[in-house]
């Protein structure tokens, strides 16, 4: 039977709904349990560690449990299949590093991918709410057996940045953030005390309901039931029908127009001239980048090879969400010159952190830091920490360093493992800054923050 919905949002379950709890029990469990007693000896300092760690002290009442008493615990509530927080981070940090390294593939439903991509076509806003944390959803979408999915979501939330499941109040947070009508959503799960929550939020819901999984004999309750993704139908607010057959195809040809890429240009150039006046870009060294359109992703980049205190609104080239030249209108490549090859990861840091400008510079202290401390470098209870949207005091955030390559994907994988997500920036060793924003000046100001943090270390002589 099949099932139609009127909405412009679709939030995906992933255990039991797009991909087989057997394949996270079965494959990620046992891997993030091997490796859970090095993360907790090797990188108890990371920021990210740290406030997991704390959160299993505060739920076992032990304040001075120590790194052994921690492990074991996680692997109670593995064998538990506990949705805790601080296991599902720690599970996410594991596995993010996994996928990266290729050791990893995520598994989806043959029935899910063809749906997701003709929804996406169509015009419906994707997006995950899962129990796993975000860098762990994030892992999962970029590195299925088909490719990275990570295009087709919009946001990804977790139970720290929405709430629990279980809880209406959680699905009223995503609605907000969205900025959406409730009854414009539509949850898809295999849970129904997840689809009670949903729809008590005033969301529409639909139960997937497949064979061998957990919660199959449990049944949806008296929400509408599909044994897979074929069996729903989805219209946009436009009537646009989105399913098998009836879909328009994602556009591939020009969305942005000469003139507007030529003003950005002139932006790009003006933000250039002012970094390189401060010394920051060096002979030709270093580009910056603003996001143009979003789908598909096109971005204004500076070309390759030019004065960046000389650039004119010329000196611009438009690139693809992959960073390579795109077509503009009437067809020709818009701007003149060629995309540094850099522009790949410009474009791989918005579909990561969604960011509508990115800042690459090459700063002596960057780089001086990035050989002093090859593991990151951690800033506390420091005024200056305002400007990122952090607190003065009582909090500590790391800039990641990571290891440099010539592969624009190899780096991208690196940077991805690493992010720390409350610090827009990434230090590339041997190499530069990477810093991003909502915008190029919100990207302007992150740098100069950054910058300014990064010479203090440099003045202070700690190595």
């Amino acid at each position: 039977m099949t099932h139609t919905f009127d909405v412009d949002h679709v939030v995906l379950d992933i255990e039991g709904t797009t991909s087989a709890t057997g394949f996270v029990v079965g494959e990620l469990y046992p891997y993030a349990r091997k490796r859970f007693g090095r993360l907790l000896t090797e990188r108890a300092a990371e920021p990210e560690v740290r406030r997991a760690v704390g959160q299993i002290r505060a739920m076992l009442d032990e304040p001075a449990a120590d790194a052994a008493r921690i492990e074991r615990a996680l692997g109670a509530w593995l064998d538990e299949d506990r949705k805790a927080t601080p296991l599902k981070t720690l599970q996410g940090i594991v596995w993010a590093e996994g996928f990266a390294s290729g050791e990893l593939v995520s598994h989806f439903y043959p029935d899910v991918l063809p749906r997701l991509r003709e929804w996406h076509a169509a015009g419906v806003r994707l997006h995950v709410y899962s129990s796993g944390s975000v860098a762990a959803q994030r892992a999962w979408f970029g590195h299925s057996p088909k490719g990275d999915l990570r295009p087709l979501a919009g946001e990804f939330y977790d139970t720290e940045n929405a709430g629990p499941k279980l809880v209406a109040a959680s699905y009223e947070a995503i609605t907000a953030d969205l900025g959406a009508a409730p009854g414009r959503m539509l949850f898809l799960s295999d849970r129904p005390g997840e689809l009670d929550a949903a729809r008590s939020a005033g969301w529409r819901t639909a139960g997937v309901r497949r064979p061998g999984e957990p919660y199959y004999e449990s049944g949806v309750g008296d929400h509408p039931e599909v044994a897979s993704f074929a069996e729903l139908e989805i219209r946009t607010g436009d009537g646009a029908r989105a399913s098998a057959g009836t879909v328009a195809a994602a556009p591939d040809g020009p969305v942005v127009g000469v003139d507007e890429v030529r003003r950005a240009g002139a932006r790009l150039a003006a933000e250039a001239a002012r970094f390189a006046g401060l010394g920051w870009m060096r002979g030709t060294s270093g580009n910056l980048s603003v996001v143009l359109a979003r789908d598909p992703l096109r971005l204004a980049v500076t070309a390759s090879g030019r004065d960046k205190g000389e650039l004119t609104a010329d000196d611009v080239v438009l690139v693809d969400g992959r960073g390579a030249a795109a077509a503009g209108t009437a067809g020709v490549v818009a701007g003149s010159g060629k995309p540094s090859a850099e522009a790949g990861l410009h474009a791989r840091v918005v579909r990561l952190t969604g960011a509508g400008a990115v800042v690459h510079v090459h700063t002596v202290a960057a780089v001086a830091m990035g050989r002093r401390r090859p593991g990151g470098i951690v800033f506390r209870d420091l005024e200056m920490l305002k400007g990122l949207g952090l607190p003065a005091e009582g909090t500590a955030v790391r800039l990641p360093v990571i290891a440099n390559s010539q592969d624009m994907d190899v780096l991208g994988e690196r940077l991805e493992a690493a992010r720390e997500p409350r610090m827009p920036a990434v230090v590339v060793a041997g190499h530069g800054l990477y810093v991003w924003g909502a915008d190029l000046l919100q990207a302007r100001h992150h740098a100069e923050v950054v910058q300014w943090l990064l010479e203090l270390e440099v003045a202070s002589g700690r190595g």
